[in-house]
């Protein structure tokens, strides 16, 4: 990642660095250059920011619901790499609906009309898997989206509004849909982190139904996936070849594509029932207890089947999730440890 991260036009800004994702962005930046500056609405209170020890250089308040905020920010910092992280509404907790658009959309609105008056490099926006909703095993980029919660529905709003800042105002805009990541500093009550923690102690907690599926991914291979994204935005995002040009025949054959304004799945594309990381987890560490199932509720929006096609990731952007489902795990417990 540290080439990547070299080339990105600076001074950097990520927001929503308290977040999850945005945590493991910052620190990741932090390694290679100090012209990053990670914006949370409460840094202070942060947990992530607060153990992570991060510089008070390289923190910022800023409340993306304020216009007022938005502008300071610009004005202040002229950020040339913008990762947008922020986000409201992904956890059932979360249920505050007025927000839940300010925050995923308008805030983007407000956000980007601030970055045009100052010429910017790249904008990166964390969107979700959720947009497909109903549609939501292995659909490509160009697939119906069917939303089937509030927060798909802004995401989908979020994915439409930078496909027209890219293609019709030519801004080097690009939406990111992300789907089940794990890592460190995730939530503690997330599904991952409650697993680990319970095979710290020899146990497994109880799941959900048996056959529901999810496309996990690493939260590095995430990271790294922006990192790359924002990169080719910085220096040839206008027109994009294809990381693989040649077809069968071996006679080059594919259209430049202009990556402004595009969409790609950050998945691993290997589907993975609940039932089958169970018994992975059980297999890695050695756990004795049998797997229960069925005796946690499904949540509202849950899909039996949520598994991502990242192959045009990998055509035009020539990446592709590096780390198995069994050496994250590994991972993961060693960091928890």
């Amino acid at each position: 990642m540290r080439n990547y991260t070299k080339k990105l036009r600076g001074p950097i800004a990520i927001l929503g660095a308290g977040g999850f994702i945005g945590i493991n962005l910052l620190n990741k930046i932090l390694q290679y250059r100090k012209d990053v500056v990670g914006f949370s609405s409460n840094p202070n209170n942060n947990w992530r920011i607060k153990q992570n020890n991060i510089p008070a250089k390289n923190i910022a308040k800023c409340d993306l619901l304020k216009k007022e905020d938005i502008a300071s920010l610009i004005k202040k910092y002229k950020p040339k790499t913008i990762f947008n992280l922020a986000g409201y509404g992904g956890y059932s907790k979360q249920k505050d609906v007025e927000r839940i658009y300010q925050t995923n959309f308008q805030s983007t609105v407000n956000l980007i009309e601030e970055l045009k008056k100052n010429k910017f490099s790249s904008y990166i926006y964390a969107g979700s898997q959720s947009e497909y909703g109903l549609n939501s095993a292995a659909p490509s980029e160009d697939s119906k989206l069917l939303p089937n919660s509030h927060y798909a529905v802004s995401k989908t709003a979020v994915s439409y509004l930078l496909n027209y800042y890219g293609k019709i105002e030519k801004l080097p805009v690009v939406h990111l849909r992300l789907y089940s990541i794990y890592g460190p500093w995730e939530e503690p009550d997330r599904l991952m982190p409650v697993l680990i923690d319970n095979v710290k102690i020899g146990k497994l907690p109880h799941f959900v139904d048996p056959s529901i599926s999810r496309d996990f991914i690493y939260v590095d291979d995430v990271v790294e996936a922006m990192l790359v994204v924002a990169e080719r935005l910085c220096h040839s995002g206008k027109r994009m070849k294809r990381a693989h040009p040649e077809s069968d025949s071996g006679v080059a054959s594919f259209p430049r594509m202009t990556l402004y304004g595009e969409a790609f799945n950050v998945a691993s594309g290997k589907k993975t029932t609940i039932k089958e990381l169970a018994y992975l987890v059980k297999k890695i560490f050695k756990i004795k207890q049998t797997p229960v199932f069925g005796s946690m509720k499904n949540r509202i929006w849950d899909l039996k089947d949520w598994y991502g096609n990242p192959s045009k990731m990998n055509r035009f952007i020539g990446w592709k999730a590096k780390i198995s489902l069994k050496e994250g795990l590994e991972k993961f417990y060693q960091y928890e440890k």
